[in-house]
């Protein structure tokens, strides 16, 4: 009996070898590691099968045989996932080197020392050239950079010709698809390609300086105008507060002529219109920083909505409100956000009211990608082409004279900037105007919800004694006339220092005192109480024109004291006292005053000798 197979399995295990062997081969050469690899291994095993099949009568003669063969089996099974385990490292690293590329700033193209062309380009260089990398590739970098245009033909003369252009602080011109050059600077060094040495050019934008210094120049102006506007600003604060004040303790009054009513309605609304444009110019000279909380969107545009609704059904204006359900919350100033929408959906009233018909306001929240999207909407004439790159610009405005001021929109666009977020118009003459809003989503918690306080039982006004501290004789008298007349005794100083002396000699309930005095600050005035009288220190009502300044914001914030602004709501003064009186006679306050260490006690009297 022969040893050999026979020939006919013999020809057919050797085909089936050799096809099992070409598609082994075929499936290493693909790009597609995952399946290649699953499936090449499942070839090179149905092709040791085959040759161990084939030879199996061999290996019985010669047991010897059986040893080699399985070690070479073995050999080539570890060669092949040896293969296939560096090709996906390989297509790892250049995957991870790629994004690398792509993502420095500045634009890099890879040249060839010999050649001069173009061998790969990052995201970059294609943006700055207006072209594809598979355009780029095969570019000579002489058509792309024409101040190279000299003389070079080896490895030696193109080195030293890149070497004189690309110097430190050197500008040259790259140009673009479009034929436009662009001004450019940047440095070159030699590295390793592919296994050869490529030049490395790294290529970045520079601006004009014309453009440059004029951008200086306009950050200056701006800077020095914030300046002028913010005590500008800070400087009427003070007479229309008095004004204002005066205007609502009036208007408490019986008063029976009718035409005198009326003409101290339109003093207090038009003080209070000073008032809006004096904030907004604070704001604007003085924008603050945002603090930052878990908000619902949602709610903010509900509220709004709510406060103009009444305005909507008077200007016949019908209200298309659609707001997203399960909208994610983002961390935002509800205070500042609510200021950007009620500016927007004012400017929608006007707009709308510009025409006889239609008239609709529409108002949309929604989820867009990783963002929040507000969108504000109206049936308004539209803006024109002409302007709408300014709108944004401070002290723009379409409004007739005495209706804006032009601040609106520029403060709103630097609030939802300072929020890393996006404000934009889309509009057409005649077709109305979009404005959208969109603000990054952040994971975070709902606030909790506030505890509703219960009413407080009306109670007969306490006896209290409380002191005014202003440098401007306006704001003390308007302060005194609200709280005398609630019942209250009331002392006034000029300055901080006047008020310590009143202290010395006088017990006080409640202060006011303004931040800014001359001779003592409102700041070194709080530190001079807190040293005598801790509890009393907490009792200090701050009172200014200034509270969207760092300095103003983060005094206040450090010390947790209660304030008002200037102009300011006699209601909200009178409300202000009554809480504070409260809780400083609360049983724990007295309780807290009974045992605290922090009183310093009279000196004792020292005997005569």
């Amino acid at each position: 009996m022969s040893v050999f197979p026979a020939p006919e399995t013999l020809r057919a295990s050797l085909v089936l070898a050799l096809v099992i062997a070409a598609v082994m081969m075929g499936l290493l050469s693909q790009r597609h590691y995952s399946r290649g690899r699953a499936l090449s291994l499942v070839a090179l095993g149905f092709f040791v099968w085959s040759v161990q099949t084939l030879l199996s009568p061999l290996l019985e003669v010669w047991p010897r045989w059986a040893v080699v063969l399985d070690l070479a089996a073995t050999g080539l099974f570890l060669v092949v996932v040896i293969r296939l385990i560096i090709k996906r490292e390989i297509a790892a690293t250049e995957q991870k080197y790629r994004s690398m590329f792509d993502a420095v700033s500045d634009a890099i193209f890879m040249v060839d020392l010999w050649t001069l062309k173009v061998r790969d380009a990052n995201q970059h260089a294609q943006r700055l050239t207006q072209r594809t990398a598979a355009q780029l590739r095969g570019v000579s970098f002489l058509d792309l950079c024409p101040s190279l245009r000299e003389s070079g033909t080896n490895q030696l003369e193109h080195r030293q010709m890149f070497n004189a252009v690309f110097k430190p602080h050197n500008e040259f011109h790259i140009a673009r698809a479009d034929g436009t050059l662009v001004l450019c600077e940047g440095e070159t060094s030699l590295v390793p390609w592919q296994h050869r040495p490529v030049m490395q050019v790294r290529v970045r934008e520079v601006a004009d300086d014309g453009k440059v210094h004029q951008l200086i120049r306009r950050a200056e102006k701006m800077s020095s105008l914030g300046q002028l506007i913010a005590g500008v600003a800070h400087e009427l604060n003070n007479p229309l507060a008095v004004v204002v004040g005066y205007a609502q303790l009036l208007a408490k009054r019986k008063i029976d002529d009718e035409q005198l009513r009326a003409d101290l309605l339109k003093i207090l609304h038009e003080s209070e219109r000073a008032a809006k444009i004096v904030r907004d110019l604070l704001s604007f000279a003085r924008p603050c920083e945002p603090q930052l909380q878990p908000v619902d969107l949602n709610q903010i545009v509900a509220n709004v909505l709510a406060v103009r609704d009444a305005q909507l059904r008077a200007s016949g204006i019908q209200l298309e409100k659609h707001l997203a359900a399960k909208l994610p919350l983002t961390k935002a100033d509800p205070i500042q956000i609510e200021q950007v929408l009620t500016n927007l959906v004012a400017n929608a009233i006007d707009a709308i009211n510009t025409r006889p018909a239609p008239r609709w306001l529409r108002v949309a929240t929604a989820e867009v990608g990783l963002n929040i999207r507000v969108t504000v909407a109206d049936s308004g004439p539209g803006i024109a082409p002409d302007i709408i790159g300014r709108i944004f610009d401070p002290f723009f405005t379409t409004k007739p004279p005495g209706k804006g001021t032009g601040l609106g929109l520029s403060i709103s666009h630097t609030i939802i900037e300072e929020h890393k977020g996006k404000l934009w118009v889309e509009s057409a003459p005649g077709q109305g105007a979009q404005f959208f809003i969109e603000l990054p989503i952040v994971p975070c918690e709902a606030p909790a919800a506030a505890p509703v306080a219960a009413a407080p039982v009306p109670t007969a006004e306490p006896a209290a004694r409380l002191l005014i501290v202003d440098d401007e004789p306006g704001i003390r008298d308007v302060l005194q006339a609200v709280l005398a007349s609630n019942g209250y005794e009331t002392d006034t100083a000029g300055n901080g220092k006047e008020a310590l002396q009143k202290l010395d000699a006088h017990r006080y309930d409640l202060i006011f005192s303004d931040l800014h005095m001359p001779e003592m600050s409102g700041e070194q005035f709080h530190a001079a109480v807190e040293a005598r009288d801790r509890r009393l220190a907490k009792r200090i009502v701050f009172v200014t024109g200034d509270t969207v300044s760092p300095q103003t914001r983060g005094f206040l914030e450090r010390t947790g004291n209660r304030w008002i602004s200037k102009p300011f709501n006699i209601s909200a003064v009178e409300d202000l006292v009554r809480t504070l009186l409260r809780e400083a006679r609360s049983p724990e306050a007295q309780l807290a005053d009974l045992y605290a260490t922090d009183r310093p006690r009279p000196p004792a009297a020292r005997p005569e000798r």
